[in-house]
């Protein structure tokens, strides 16, 4: 059940990984060309990103979020079988749940 509760928890380190390299923002700059300035928009995002296991990416395509989203369901879904009870077990119900003692065992006889 650890196993794959961790598979799912690396899953979603992995998307959020992916999810910041996609993320672009749009700042405002004033560029100069020939003495002559003006402003223009910029869009700037994080250069390279580590995904985990050793992969660095540039920003990556739709498909591999697409794919980790994938296999982050199905991770969520074997967790969840492996915590759900299967069927119950029906307890059995001693009709009398007391103990008789047949013989005392006295140490003192030794």
């Amino acid at each position: 059940m650890k196993g794959a509760l961790d598979k799912v928890a690396a899953l979603d380190a992995t998307i959020a990984a992916v999810d910041r390299a996609m993320n672009t923002t749009e700042i405002e700059g004033m560029v100069s060309v020939n003495s002559a300035y003006m402003m223009c928009s910029a869009e700037i995002g994080p250069l390279m990103q580590y995904l985990g296991a050793g992969y660095y990416v540039k920003r990556p395509p739709m498909k591999v979020k697409q794919i980790l989203e994938q296999q982050r369901k199905v991770a969520k879904e074997e967790a969840e079988a492996t915590t759900r009870v299967t069927k119950d077990v029906p307890s059995k119900k001693m009709e009398d749940d007391t103990i008789e003692i047949v013989e005392r065992y006295d140490s003192s006889d030794e």
